[in-house]
């Protein structure tokens, strides 16, 4: 997530990018509003020759380094040529995916996607066959990732401890985080490395990033941004934690059992990959509970009552995550 300075519209930047897409302009307006701001602004436009809506990203250079996008972009394309169903990035009319834009506001990275099809995991009924799509989809993914030759682009899960580090100093994280933090880093240098188990994974293969299109069945992912080199448990895990949001009236062993079968249908997974899972879990608290610091790490004047109750869900959550490793 961003920090909160950066979680408001702005549609007069949005106007100002959008303007170097071939955009429908006569329905810019009316499309810009509907917006999301998490870990980047995104607003959705149409394109003036076939009306196919696209959805602008914007991230402040702040916040992310261009070579980032950069990467992801060339992560995406590279999986699109192997006939995996990734977003589409649109290019600018100068033919470019990306590039960075200075302005009044600051400078800010710019990409654009094209909308794909079906309706996010989490805005469906979910089944169980369903979510053992969701399971082969992720085991298809990181079937081709075990391939993929530019590996050396993305992050590794090395310079994201890092950065936990430097955060929990930076915002001075509690002696419980700071001792988790350092059992965790002693555990994971444990970890294989072998080409099975260590790879390019998504990061954030949850329900809101995987699209369902209940007509054929199909499957669409989006947002590689967040993609690292790490364990690729890390992904399994991260989706089976986020199933109760896929499912209702199913039981979770059983809606785990049939996610874990799709995927086992694609890609192995090893006893290693297994065993390491609740260490995973371990990683991702630690690493939401120091963007959690960051996000909160600045105030904002004038403070709307949306952003006052978001404040206080944040810090709610960063007071369960801090508890959570205490429990240990």
């Amino acid at each position: 997530m961003l920090k909160l300075k950066y979680l408001f519209e702005n549609f007069e930047l949005a106007r100002k990018c959008v303007e170097l897409y071939d955009c429908d302009t006569d329905s810019v307006d009316e499309m810009l509003r509907y917006l999301r701001i998490s870990s980047n602004a995104i607003y959705p436009f149409r394109m003036k020759k076939d009306n196919r809506i696209c959805f602008l990203r914007l991230s402040p250079v702040e916040e992310k380094k261009l070579s980032d996008v950069e990467a992801e972009i060339c992560l995406i394309r590279w999986l699109i040529e192997r006939g995996f169903p990734a977003m589409h990035p649109v290019p600018m009319k100068d033919g470019r995916l990306f590039g960075q834009i200075n302005t009044e506001w600051g400078a800010y990275n710019v990409s654009c996607f094209e909308k794909v099809a079906g309706k996010s995991l989490e805005d469906t009924n979910g089944t169980l066959q369903s979510v053992k799509g969701y399971g082969k989809t992720l085991g298809e993914l990181h079937g081709l990732l075990k391939e993929y030759p530019y590996s050396e682009q993305r992050r590794s899960h090395k310079v994201l401890l890092n950065e936990i580090e430097e955060r929990m100093q930076k915002y001075g994280a509690s002696e419980i985080v700071r001792k988790e933090f350092g059992d965790v880093c002693k555990e994971l240098e444990q970890l294989p490395l072998s080409a099975s188990d260590y790879g390019v994974v998504h990061y954030d293969f949850e329900p809101d990033n995987v699209f369902y299109d209940e007509r054929d069945g199909s499957f669409s992912v989006i947002d590689f941004d967040d993609a690292i080199c790490c364990w690729y448990a890390l992904d399994v895990v991260r989706a089976l934690d986020a199933l109760d949001e896929v499912v209702e009236d199913v039981d979770i062993e059983e809606a785990t059992r049939c996610f874990l079968g799709g995927y086992c249908s694609v890609t192995a997974i090893t006893e290693e990959q297994l065993q390491s899972m609740t260490l995973m879990r371990r990683f991702v608290r630690l690493q939401e509970y120091t963007t959690l610091l960051h996000v909160l790490s600045e105030d904002v004047e004038d403070m709307p009552d949306w952003m006052s109750n978001l404040i206080q869900k944040l810090t709610f959550k960063l007071r369960r995550l801090e508890e959570a490793m205490g429990e240990r």
